[in-house]
């Protein structure tokens, strides 16, 4: 089982996965959907399966399926966020433009990222910009992050506690993203790769995008495959508990979960 819809993540998964240490086979994803008003309308998180879909993608089918059940709710405004453990690949990019179009509501994406993947891959890079130009507003996460995902995202009764040189790979990670935002690709870079240079000449970042040239894929950049088999996740069902007593390391960050189903 790949998707988990309501589930708190164990603070073994966390730690494992949300370092800037270890280098994990596997991509996962910390999803939620708001509208103006709490609690989150859904949420939950998901790993990518080898070989067969990436771990944004089957967060995006999920969400897909939630909104087409609301149709009555076709002129909210949705706030949709990401905490991944890897930036979306090339792809994975393409699918979350292409969701973006089929779901004409206002919509705010935002994606919290704690690695990059493949980084130096132009393709990847290119396809991260796209993503910006498209209105994703992406992130390299921060101290405050990894504790905010924390908070919202594992059990509640456990205690964050950084892991080692967290700050040090942060600032390097935001290095590089300020970096990707002012790099400038070649023409014949571009051209040879089938994308419109004409998306990049804007300093502009709104979503302008020529839809029918943003993406021409030519090869498949594939999530980090598993060594071992994946493990099924421990993760369980939250329960309703009463406010947190010790309230110190957990200013200002407000858990809007819902634990209903029914909608």
């Amino acid at each position: 089982m790949t998707l988990f819809i309501r589930r708190f993540l164990s603070e073994e998964e966390f730690n494992d996965n949300f370092n800037t240490v270890d280098l994990m086979n596997k991509t996962l994803v910390c999803f939620s959907l708001e509208d103006k008003k709490p609690p989150w309308k859904l949420w939950g998180f998901a790993y990518n399966n080898p070989g067969v879909e990436h771990a944004e993608i089957t967060v995006l089918r999920e969400l897909s399926k939630f909104w087409s059940a609301i149709s009555t709710k076709k002129e909210s405004q949705f706030k949709i966020t990401f905490y991944a453990t890897y930036s979306p690949c090339l792809n994975c990019c393409e699918e979350i433009c292409k969701f973006l179009d089929n779901w004409k509501q206002k919509v705010i994406m935002n994606m919290n990222i704690s690695k990059f993947y493949h980084f130096h891959d132009i393709d990847n890079k290119i396809s991260l910009k796209i993503l910006r130009k498209y209105g994703v507003q992406i992130k390299m996460m921060d101290l405050e992050d990894f504790k905010a995902l924390f908070y919202l995202f594992v059990d509640p009764k456990e205690q964050f506690e950084p892991c080692k040189e967290l700050n040090i790979q942060c600032e390097r990670n935001n290095i590089e993203l300020d970096h990707l935002w002012s790099e400038e690709f070649e023409e014949f870079i571009l051209r040879r790769k089938g994308y419109n240079s004409v998306l990049f000449a804007s300093k502009d970042m709104s979503p302008d995008y020529d839809n029918d040239a943003y993406m021409r894929l030519q090869k498949d950049n594939t999530t980090p495959k598993k060594v071992e088999q994946e493990k099924e996740s421990q993760a369980k069902t939250p329960v309703k508990l009463p406010p947190m007593r010790d309230m110190e390391h957990k200013a200002g960050f407000k858990r809007k979960l819902s634990f209903d189903y029914s909608e």
